[in-house]
This record gives C-alpha cells, sequence and structure tokens, in this order.
C-alpha cells in the first residue's frame, strides 16, 4: 500500500489518551459510538459525585451572568462552564448556547417553535445530503405550519451538494434553509458560507447548520460561516450524551413561540432577560449537571491534541484540529488505496479512475509518486469519514465478518442516509461506513482491509 505522512501530530501519545484502546478492539466507528478519553470520563465521574454539592458562597455565576452569584449547587457552575466550552467551540457566546439531551430532540423543538416562519407562503429547503436529524424535524413542522418544502439535491457521483443551485431554491419567501456542513458517512463538505451569502442577499431567513460530522475534526466559526444556528452532538467528539444549539445573536432567541413559565401579569422583560427564558423552555426536562460537567473537559482535549498549541482554548483548537485532521486524512486516503486495490471493492463517492478523489481538509492527499510523494488536489473537500461496499454481501454481514475480526465499524442503511437511498446504496445492501478519531493508527486501517481482503 503507499505511504501516508502524518505531519507532526502525535498519533501514539493520542492513543494513549483513550484508556479503551487497550482492550483489543480496533474501533473505526467514531461517528456513532466516539471512543471517551480517559480525560473526560474522569470530569463524568467527578461530576456525577460532586454536582449535588453546596458551591462556596460567592463561587457560582447563576445562568452564566456576570457579576451574578448566589447560593447554588456546583452543578449550576458545570452547566455555566459548559455553555463556555461549547461557544468556544463553535466561536459563539455562552448566552446563546441551548443544551439537551441530543441535537435531534432540540431542531425538534427548534422547528416546532417557528410558526411565523414555517406558516403558509413560507418556504424550507432541506438538503439531500443530510442526517434524517436534519430533515425529519423541518418536514413535520413544515406539514403542520404550512411552508413549502424545496430539495437541494447532491450531485450523485462524488456526494457533494452543488452551491449553486441554492441561487435557484432560496427566494424571498424562504424561511428557513437546513443543511449539513459535512456528510456523515462520506465527508463531503458543503460550502456553508456561500449557501449563507446566497441566503441573506435574499431573504431575512435563518441558515440552521448540522455540524455534528464537521466538528470532530475542523474548527467551526459561527460568523465566517454566516450561520444562524449551529447544531451539533458531543458525543462523536469523545464527549458525553449532550447536545448543542448555538444561535448567532439573543434576537433569534426571542423570536422562538415557546410554553415558558409565566414572571407576572404586568411583567416586560429585557432582550437579555426574555432570550434567558427562551433558553430555559428550549432546554426542556431540565439538564443533568453531571453529564454537563465533562462538556469542558471534551473541548479542552480536542483543544490539547497538539502539546504545542499556544493560547486560551480558541486559539489552540485552531492550532490541533487542523493538525489531528491531516494526519487522519492520511489513514482515510491510506484505507481508500487499500480497498481500491481490491478491484471490485466499491468506495462510495470515490470514483474509480480519479486517484485524487480524496482531498481531505483542502491538505491533499499524499501517496507514492516514482518512491516520491505528490501532493494530490481534487474539488470534492472532505472530513476523514469513508464508506464502501463489497459488491454481492449486504453491509451487515460485512460488518459482521469485520466484527469476527475485531473491528468495529458502522452500518448505514436506507433510514440512515437521504444520500444513500438517491445513489442506491441501500438497494444495494447498505454501506459500512469507517469515521476516523484520533486514536486510530495505520494499523487499524491494515486490519480493516485484511479482513475485507478475505471476503472479495
Amino acid at each position: 500500500m503507499n505511504e501516508v505522512r502524518s505531519g507532526v501530530f502525535d498519533s501514539a501519545r493520542a492513543r494513549g489518551l483513550y484508556v479503551s484502546q487497550s482492550d483489543g478492539w480496533t474501533y473505526l466507528n467514531a461517528g456513532t459510538r466516539a471512543q471517551v478519553p480517559e480525560k473526560v470520563s474522569s470530569a463524568v465521574t467527578r461530576a456525577f459525585r460532586t454536582a449535588p454539592l453546596q458551591a462556596d458562597p460567592g463561587t457560582v455565576q447563576v445562568g452564566g451572568e456576570a457579576g451574578t452569584t448566589g447560593t447554588g449547587t456546583r452543578g449550576d457552575i458545570y452547566v455555566d462552564e459548559a455553555r463556555a466550552a461549547v461557544a468556544d467551540l463553535v466561536g459563539g457566546v455562552a448566552e446563546c448556547v441551548v443544551l439537551g439531551p441530543s441535537r435531534a430532540a432540540l431542531l425538534n423543538t427548534l422547528a416546532s417553535s417557528l410558526p411565523a416562519k414555517l406558516r403558509i407562503g413560507r418556504e424550507v429547503v432541506l438538503s439531500r445530503i443530510d442526517d434524517p436529524v436534519n430533515i425529519a424535524p423541518w418536514e413535520l413542522a413544515s406539514d403542520l405550519y404550512g411552508a413549502k418544502v424545496r430539495w437541494a439535491e447532491a450531485e450523485l457521483t462524488t456526494g457533494s451538494l452543488p452551491t449553486w443551485q441554492f441561487s435557484e431554491l432560496i427566494g424571498p419567501y424562504t424561511s428557513v434553509v437546513a443543511v449539513a456542513a459535512a456528510n456523515a458517512h462520506i465527508g463531503t463538505v458543503t460550502d456553508v458560507r456561500a449557501v449563507a451569502d446566497l441566503l441573506h442577499a435574499k431573504s431575512n431567513g435563518w441558515l440552521v447548520v448540522d455540524a455534528a460530522a464537521y466538528a470532530p475534526y475542523r474548527r467551526i466559526d459561527i460568523d465566517e460561516w454566516g450561520a444562524d444556528v449551529v447544531a451539533l452532538d458531543l458525543a462523536p467528539l469523545g464527549g458525553p450524551e449532550v447536545g448543542a444549539l448555538v444561535f448567532r445573536d439573543q434576537t433569534m432567541l426571542a423570536q422562538l413561540k415557546l410554553a415558558e413559565v409565566r414572571t407576572g401579569r404586568h411583567s416586560t422583560p429585557d432582550l437579555h432577560s426574555l432570550a434567558k427564558r427562551r433558553v430555559a423552555a428550549l432546554e426542556r426536562g431540565g439538564l443533568a449537571p453531571g453529564l454537563l460537567g465533562a462538556v469542558p473537559a471534551t473541548v479542552d482535549f480536542l483543544a490539547g491534541l497538539d502539546e504545542d498549541a499556544t493560547g486560551d482554548r480558541r486559539s489552540k483548537l485552531a492550532t490541533s484540529l487542523p493538525a489531528a485532521e491531516e494526519y487522519m486524512n492520511g489513514l482515510a486516503r491510506h484505507l481508500i488505496d487499500g480497498l481500491r486495490d481490491f478491484g471490485v471493492v466499491h468506495v462510495v463517492g470515490v470514483t474509480g479512475d480519479d486517484h485524487g478523489a480524496y482531498n481531505g481538509g483542502g491538505h491533499g492527499s499524499w501517496t507514492v509518486d516514482d518512491g516520491g510523494y505528490t501532493d494530490l488536489w481534487s474539488p470534492t473537500d472532505r472530513v476523514p469519514r469513508v464508506s464502501f461496499l463489497v459488491p454481492g454481501l449486504p453491509a451487515a454481514t460485512v460488518a459482521e465478518r469485520l466484527l469476527d475480526n475485531g473491528v468495529v465499524a458502522e452500518v448505514v442503511g436506507l433510514e440512515d442516509s437521504a444520500l444513500f437511498d438517491q445513489m442506491g446504496v441501500a438497494e444495494m445492501g447498505g454501506a459500512v461506513c469507517v469515521a476516523f478519531a484520533p486514536h486510530n493508527t495505520r494499523y487499524d486501517v491494515d486490519q480493516l482491509v485484511r479482513v475485507v481482503g478475505g471476503m472479495v
């Protein structure tokens, strides 16, 4: 197989940060069941133990309001720290962070709280590359309130989402555009900024970006994207089962129609108080401080993947994530080359003759050319997610044989991917998805390729 150059990323150090890597399994399923770093699991344990304890007087910032102290618990501190960590992750502000059990639950609540934007005469633009998580809530709410749904279609050869079509899909009556920053199964990246510019030039609609598959690999900046709402889960980052919505500003929160606790017949709350009440209403059922106590540790872990990263948490993310992604892009290229060597294994979204088809992060892919390295460029931008299928074998069978040999990967079926449905992958028995994490190595890839080689 071709050699992979990993740059300066210390993969051995990263692997040592996960206790689970000593259990004998090869985990290549970070998209659905990412392994939890020891730093994060320790934070969960500590938070569950200490969350009910009384905080020291004067140390609690109730609800994240600067200068407001109270006699709360340490759990109150964990909630505020979790908001601050998610804000650092996406370049937002803590007061605009909504937390919950998952992004699926939060997106459902968000969609149902926008009757004015989804009423008859309004339009919603959805994308075929998205997870059902970012499609179903908008379809249901549009059907309930009367908005028309329009669809952005993927380019079926690569699975990418052409942005030119949004100039035709978006008009003055477009109220919501929901799009994934990256496809969860083949990693194709959407030009979010281009979509945002088209939307905001033509209407006052909201751009809701699902960043769940993007966040484990790249730094997010909500302002650079021009996004109005960013949704993500912490679990794919190696964190707890917690979801988050980040709004661009508090005026957006004030527009939501939600049931909330009445504060008095004649009360007229200011914008900050109203936004705070909307956050509480979105966080239906309350929060679990024991889980939220691990959110800062999750973001700190990503920020610390590069030991040489300096500055605050946001600055460290800007250094660590590109280094880690470049390393994992090399593993993805190594996997694609190994699978294609068999001649019959189909890598979804990668054409047979296109040796530059995998371009992770704009860094290029490193392959051997006459004994030297060549940087191959492709216009298809991807994060390190790879899906493949073995002709004649259902994906479930392939995954079962991988499990028999100690390799854990994800099976993607019809209900998991609108894109795969359009590409015909689902009717061929689905695909096996490999989602890379910082703990993965070339040996992990070689082990998967050897097992697949025994099936063809």
